[in-house]
């Protein structure tokens, strides 16, 4: 069980770190690196889904949060726990809630939440991110476009 969990973070570094078309680049604040994207649940091996509860489906997002601390030199530090909400508001204005679920793995934490979308729709997402050592809380906001 434990090589399938180790293949969450190999299969997101290789869609979100290797492929800056696919992920926004991280976003610097208060000490922190706040990294995000999102992508097609079927872009997520069937097994590696199954094991994290992820829906797959033509008509299904998968929303990935991480934080990182930011080292002294600027470098990317350790990976770091948070409380994180959201919605997500389609272009008819209907708003969903967004169901963060906490990944914990060895050298990184993932916050990923599943959601439908129409096919072609503009979502746009709205997720509080509070580090669990802070006591600010960041908006995160952002658009996407859908073409399925």
């Amino acid at each position: 069980m434990l090589a399938r969990v180790q293949w969450l973070p190999v299969m997101l570094m290789t869609m979100v770190g290797w492929n800056p078309c696919l992920a926004d680049p991280p976003i610097q604040w208060q000490g922190y690196d706040i990294h995000y994207t999102t992508l097609s649940s079927r872009l997520i091996p069937a097994e590696v889904a199954k094991l994290h509860g992820i829906i797959r489906a033509d008509n299904r997002m998968v929303t990935n949060i991480s934080i990182r601390k930011t080292s002294e030199t600027g470098e990317q530090g350790d990976p770091v726990t948070a409380s994180i909400h959201g919605t997500v508001t389609n272009l008819l204005n209907q708003q969903s809630v967004l169901d963060f679920t906490e990944v914990l793995e060895p050298n990184a934490i993932y916050y990923l939440a599943n959601q439908l979308v129409d096919e072609r729709d503009t979502l746009r997402y709205s997720i509080s991110i509070q580090p669990q050592s802070s006591e600010a809380t960041y908006l995160l906001e952002f658009g996407r476009n859908y073409y399925q």
